[in-house]
C-alpha cells in the first residue's frame, strides 16, 4: 500500500481528542435540593453498566471516523489484484463488529452467561480471521506500481488478423478498428518503452519503439487462417519478463471468435497466476455480437487429378445465417478458368488472367433449412490444369468465404510398362485400350512389355503405370524395386491369377504390395456358380464410362469362378467392387507413398486355355464390352492418380514435383494480389513455402513454348465461423483473474490505468466515513435522548 499524501497521515492524532473528552471532559454531579423520589430513576440509569457501555460504543465511533478520516484523505492505492481480497476482509471485519455489538449488547442486557459467552468467541473469532486473512493479504501482494505516468514501458502488442478480422461492420473492417486501437495503445505508451509486435514473424525481444511498432502495425493485412492467439501469449510473456523495465503490459486486439482461442497451451494458466501482478494482460474486444454471413464450405473434390478427358465432381456446402428469414434463395456457380499458356502477365501493376466460363449451375431454396450439401460437375477436361471457382450469389459483411478456389490437374497418358510372360498383352489389349484416350503427351509409343524375369534390368522410372499381369512369386530384389517405385509416385494395375501359386505367397517377396492379408483362394463349382462382381464406390473414376448407370449394369451376366481372398485389407486400402456371394473384395485400390496400386483379385482378362480352366468369363463372351470397360476405366483412374494435391489451406507447406521430362525447371509465380516471385526447381521438386492469403497461384514457364501449371489455396470453412469465445471458455483458458477485457478506449484507459497506477481506496473509505458519521449520529440521539413525561 502507497499514499498519495503520505504527510496527512498525521490527521491520526486526531483520534486523542474524543479520548481526552471521555478521560477528562466528565462534569461532577451537582447536588440539588429536589425531592428525592423525582430522581432516583435517572442516578440508577445513569449509573449502570448499561450506561457506561452505550458510552464506550460511542466513543470508538469516534476514534474510527477520525481514524478513517485522516486515511481518507492520505489517499491510499494498492494493488489491484488486491481489491477483491480487500472486499472480502472488509466483509468478514463487518460481521465482526456486528458480532462485537451483539456481545456488548448481551453484556448490557445481563443476558445469560451462555450467550454472552457465544457472541464473544464469535466476535474475537471473526477479529482473528479479519487480522490473519488481511496480514497475508497485504503482505503477499505483488508491491504497487509506482504513479510516474512517464515511466517506460515494456509491452508487446498481438493484433488478430485472421479471415474473420476481414468483417465489415459500420462501413469498416474490423482489422481497421484493430490497428486504430493498437496505434491509439502505442501513442500512449512513454517514449523510451520497448515494444514488440507479434504479427507472425518470430520475435525474440522487445526491440522497437513506438514509432517504428505503428509502422508495423500499419502494414497489417488479414489472413486466411485463424490466429494462434494463446501461442502468441506464450511468447508475448517470455519477452515481457525478460525486459528489466518495471512495468509489463501486454495487448491483445481480436474480435473474440472462437477458433483463435482454439488452441490450449498448457502451464499457460498458471504462468499467468504466476505473474499475475507483474504482467497486465489487456484483451481489447473489436468484435460484435450481431453477425450475419452467408458461406462456402471447404470444397471436396472426387480426385485432385483425372486423366485427360476425364469429369471430376465437387461437393461443397452452403450455410445461410440463421436469423435470415427472407430471401433464402441462393445460386451456386462453378466457373473454370480457360487454359492459355500466354497467361498470366502483369499489366499497369494488374494481373490479366484468362477468362472465366460457367460451367455447372445450382439454384437451391434454403427457406426450410440452414444449410445444404451440393454436388457441382466439370466434364471431359482437357489435358492440363485447370483452375476452378465456385461462388454463391450472396454479399455480406464476411466476402472471404463467398469463394472457393480449387486447382485440377487432367494428366496425358504417360508410357505404361506391361510386365507379364504373355509378351502379346501389350499389343493386342493395351494398345487398343490406350488409343481409346487419345495420343500420349509425347506422340510417342506408349507401352512396352516386358516379362516378369526382366524386372531387375529394366529402369522403371520411364514409365509412370506398370500392368503387372497375373504376377508369380518374385525376388525380393525385384519386389522393393516395385515398392519404390510406387513409394515415389508410380502407379500400378495388379490383376491377380494362377501364377501366384498358393496362400503360401504371404511368406513371398510379393506380399510386400498386396493390398491386405492373403487368406485363401476361393474357389466354386464353374457349372453352378452364383458370384459375380457388384460395385461399391460408385463415384470411383473407373467408372466414368458408365456414369450414373454403372448399377444398371447387369452383371450377373458374368461368373465368377476363382478368386483370391484378403482379409483384412490394409490400412490405406479400400473396396472398388465385390463378389456377390461373400462381400469379399474384388477390386482394391490402395494408396502407397505417393502412388497407388488397383489390385483385381480375379484375372483379367482371363483367355482361356487348354491345360487349366478359367477363373471368369468376363473376357470370353461374344462381346466382352464390360470387361473392356473396366479394364480401361482402371487404366484412366491410374493415369489421372496422384497423391500430389494441388489444393491446399493457408499456411501449409506446399511443394510440387516437377518432372524435368515435362516442366520447365524456372517459373514465375503470380499471386492473386499481383505479386510475382521467381521459383527454381530444385532436385526435382519446387518448394514453394506457405501462403497466407487465399486464391488460384498461377505459374508460368518455358520449355520451348509456355507452360503453365498452378495451385489454389482456401481459407479453412472452420476459421470463418463467426462464434464467439464463450467467457466461460476464456477463463478456463486464462484464468478469470489473470487478464482483462474491454471494448472502447474508456474502458481501456480505466483497466490500464488501475493496473499502471493501483487502485485508489479512496472512494471505500469515505463511504466508511458516511457510515460512521451516521452510527455516531444515531447513537449520540440515543445517548443524549431527553424524555419528558
Amino acid at each position: 500500500m502507497t499514499f498519495l499524501h503520505i504527510s496527512l497521515l498525521a490527521g491520526f492524532a486526531a483520534i486523542t481528542v474524543p479520548i481526552m473528552m471521555h478521560l477528562f471532559g466528565q462534569r461532577q454531579p451537582q447536588l440539588i435540593d429536589f425531592p428525592t423520589l423525582r430522581f432516583v430513576k435517572e442516578t440508577r440509569q445513569e449509573q449502570s453498566t448499561s450506561w457506561q457501555l452505550r458510552h464506550i460504543l460511542l466513543l470508538l465511533l469516534r476514534i474510527l471516523l477520525l481514524a478513517a478520516l485522516a486515511l481518507a484523505v492520505a489517499r491510499p492505492r494498492v494493488h489491484s489484484s488486491l481489491i477483491n481480497s480487500i472486499f472480502s476482509v472488509s466483509a468478514v471485519a463487518v460481521c465482526a463488529a456486528l458480532a462485537t455489538v451483539v456481545a456488548f449488547a448481551a453484556l448490557a442486557g445481563r443476558r445469560s452467561r451462555t450467550a454472552l459467552l457465544t457472541c464473544s468467541i464469535i466476535a474475537l473469532g471473526l477479529w482473528v480471521v479479519t487480522f490473519v486473512w488481511g496480514v497475508q493479504s497485504f503482505s503477499g501482494s505483488p508491491p504497487v506500481p509506482t504513479g510516474d505516468n512517464s515511466v517506460p514501458v515494456a509491452a508487446a502488442i498481438i493484433v488478430d488478423n485472421g479471415p474473420t478480422m476481414a468483417y465489415r461492420s459500420d462501413n469498416s473492417l474490423r482489422l481497421e478498428s484493430a490497428k486504430e486501437h493498437a496505434t491509439w495503445v502505442l501513442d500512449q505508451l512513454p517514449r523510451e518503452s520497448k515494444v514488440g509486435v507479434l504479427l507472425g514473424p518470430p520475435v525474440s525481444s522487445l526491440a522497437l519503439d513506438p514509432t517504428t511498432a505503428k509502422t508495423q502495425v500499419k502494414l497489417l493485412e488479414t489472413r486466411g487462417a485463424h490466429v494462434d492467439l494463446l501461442s502468441r501469449l506464450r511468447t508475448a510473456i517470455d519477452l515481457v519478463l525478460k525486459s528489466e523495465l518495471e512495468r509489463k503490459e501486454i495487448y491483445i486486439i481480436t474480435d473474440m471468435m472462437a477458433p483463435a482461442w482454439s488452441t490450449p497451451q498448457p502451464g499457460l494458466q498458471e504462468l499467468l497466476r504466476e505473474h499475475q501482478g507483474e504482467v497486465l494482460v489487456q484483451i481489447i474486444d473489436t468484435g460484435i455480437q450481431d453477425t450475419t454471413n452467408w458461406s462456402l464450405g471447404d470444397p471436396q473434390p472426387n480426385f485432385d487429378s483425372v486423366a485427360a478427358g476425364g469429369n471430376v465432381e465437387i461437393e461443397v456446402l452452403i450455410q445461410r445465417p440463421s436469423q435470415t428469414p427472407k430471401n433464402t434463395g441462393v445460386t451456386v456457380e462453378l466457373l473454370k478458368e480457360k487454359i492459355d499458356h500466354r497467361l498470366p502477365i502483369l499489366r499497369s501493376g494488374e494481373l490479366k488472367t484468362a477468362p472465366s466460363l460457367v460451367v455447372d449451375r445450382k439454384v437451391l431454396d434454403l427457406s426450410d433449412k440452414t444449410s445444404e450439401q451440393v454436388t457441382l460437375k466439370a466434364n471431359s477436361l482437357e489435358k492440363g490444369v485447370h483452375h476452378f471457382t465456385i461462388r454463391i450469389n450472396k454479399t455480406d459483411p464476411l466476402a472471404i468465404d463467398n469463394k472457393r478456389f480449387l486447382s485440377i490437374e487432367a494428366r496425358p497418358i504417360q508410357p505404361t510398362l506391361v510386365i507379364s510372360d504373355d509378351v502379346s498383352l501389350a499389343e493386342q489389349i493395351l494398345e487398343p485400350i490406350v488409343g481409346t484416350f487419345g495420343k500420349s503427351s509425347s506422340g510417342a509409343q506408349t507401352s512396352s512389355n516386358i516379362r516378369f524375369s526382366q524386372i531387375g534390368q529394366t529402369p522403371l522410372e520411364r514409365y509412370s503405370l506398370l500392368w503387372l499381369d497375373n504376377p508369380p512369386p518374385m525376388s525380393e530384389q525385384n519386389a522393393t524395386k516395385l515398392v519404390e517405385f510406387v513409394e515415389q509416385g508410380g502407379n500400378i494395375l495388379m490383376t491377380l491369377g494362377h501364377n501366384m501359386g498358393s496362400v503360401e505367397i504371404k511368406n513371398n517377396a510379393l506380399a510386400q504390395f498386396l493390398p491386405g492379408q492373403l487368406t485363401e483362394l476361393t474357389s466354386r463349382d464353374r457349372f453352378n456358380s452364383d458370384a459375380f462382381l457388384t460395385p461399391v464406390a460408385l463415384s470411383h473414376p473407373m467408372f466414368q464410362d458408365w456414369g450414373d448407370s454403372i448399377t444398371d449394369q447387369i452383371w450377373n451376366r458374368f461368373s465368377i469362378y476363382n478368386n483370391w481372398k484378403f482379409d483384412p485389407l490394409s490400412e490405406n486400402a479400400a473396396t472398388i467392387m465385390q463378389y456377390s456371394d461373400d462381400d469379399a473384395p474384388a477390386i482394391i485400390v490402395e494408396n502407397v507413398g505417393k502412388g497407388q496400386i488397383l489390385t483385381f483379385t480375379t484375372p483379367l482378362p482371363d483367355v482361356p486355355q487348354r491345360d487349366r480352366p478359367e477363373w471368369n468369363n468376363l473376357w470370353s463372351i461374344d462381346n466382352p464390352y464390360e470387361a473392356f470397360s473396366l479394364l480401361r476405366g482402371a487404366l484412366a483412374s491410374l493415369y489421372g492418380a496422384s497423391r500430389e494435391s494441388l489444393n491446399h489451406q493457408v499456411a501449409t507447406q506446399i511443394s510440387l514435383r516437377n518432372d524435368e521430362t515435362r516442366w520447365p525447371s524456372r517459373y514465375e509465380l503470380y499471386m492473386p494480389n499481383a505479386k510475382t516471385k521467381r521459383i527454381e526447381a530444385i532436385s526435382g521438386s519446387l518448394d514453394l513455402g506457405t501462403f497466407e492469403g487465399v486464391g488460384i497461384h498461377r505459374l508460368r514457364g518455358l520449355r520451348g513454348d509456355p507452360i503453365t501449371r498452378g495451385f489454389s489455396i482456401n481459407a479453412p470453412a472452420a476459421d470463418t465461423e463467426l462464434i464467439r469465445i464463450a467467457p466461460t471458455v476464456l477463463e478456463e483458458l486464462l484464468g478469470s483473474e489473470n487478464y482483462r477485457v474491454a471494448s472502447n478506449r474508456s474502458e481501456v484507459e480505466s483497466s490500464v490505468g488501475q493496473a499502471r497506477f493501483g487502485r485508489e481506496l479512496y472512494p471505500m473509505l469515505m463511504l466508511l466515513v458516511a457510515g460512521l458519521f451516521l452510527a455516531e449520529q444515531a447513537m449520540s440521539n440515543l445517548f443524549y435522548k431527553i424524555k419528558f413525561r
